[in-house]
């Protein structure tokens, strides 16, 4: 459940996140802090840490006499996601993606904590050529997007999500083959360890390689 090489706090910072980012809505309580320490067989300390980090990044709301409550969406953040259509040109998504994306690596290089790179390492973990392309696809969004939750700007977050679901059907066409799933893999990899060795610019190189041999592969797959 929680991964040990890391901090407790991080790696339960890390778990927490994923469990309000997917299982849970906004308004959603969590448990009290004794059970989710019981639960997670982590100190008190440990939990109160981690449920603090994710308050930092807004994800969640912590009251006295109330508890722990996922956060809204920023109201930016939902204007954007209800304001831009979803038919956009596959192309212009490629090249909002080719701007985007890069600057969203690097500002991860220089923000991320160590519960990003918890949840990045385990997104990782899960990601091989043995996946089957709806399975490499689902590895291949989760990565990117805690990437961009790791950049602390819920805008470009959202930017993500759209760009994701514009794409979907684009970008399963790199995931068709073991080599595009190969590639997928190795592209993360490479901009993982920029991201934790906090290397701005080598992370923004990393990314566009990435997504130049995503455009490649696609390229390839049409004709």
């Amino acid at each position: 459940m929680l991964r040990r090489g890391h901090t407790l706090s991080a790696s339960t910072a890390a778990y927490l996140e994923k469990v309000v980012v997917d299982d849970l809505s906004p308004g959603d309580k969590l448990p009290p802090e004794r059970v989710l320490a019981e639960n997670l067989e982590v100190s008190r300390t440990t939990i109160r840490e981690a449920l603090s980090d994710l308050e930092q990044r807004r994800l969640v709301t912590r009251t006295p006499g109330r508890g722990t409550v996922v956060a809204p969406r920023s109201a930016n953040a939902t204007a954007l996601l209800e304001t831009m259509s979803a038919d956009a040109e596959e192309d212009h998504v490629a090249e909002l993606r080719m701007l985007i994306e890069p600057q969203v690596a690097g500002l991860a290089a220089d923000r991320a904590t160590a519960s990003d790179l918890v949840a990045l390492e385990s997104i990782l973990a899960s990601t091989h050529t043995g996946l089957n392309p709806t399975e490499s696809l689902a590895q291949d969004v989760a990565f990117h997007m805690q990437l961009a939750r790791a950049a602390r700007n819920p805008l470009l977050v959202s930017l993500c999500q759209l760009s994701a679901g514009w794409v979907q059907t684009v970008r399963a066409r790199s995931h068709a083959t073991r080599e595009g799933r190969r590639n997928s893999y190795n592209g993360h990899r490479d901009i993982l360890e920029a991201v934790r060795a906090n290397d701005h610019d080598q992370a923004v190189a990393a990314m566009t390689a990435h997504l130049e041999e995503v455009v490649r592969l696609v390229e390839r797959s049409n004709q």
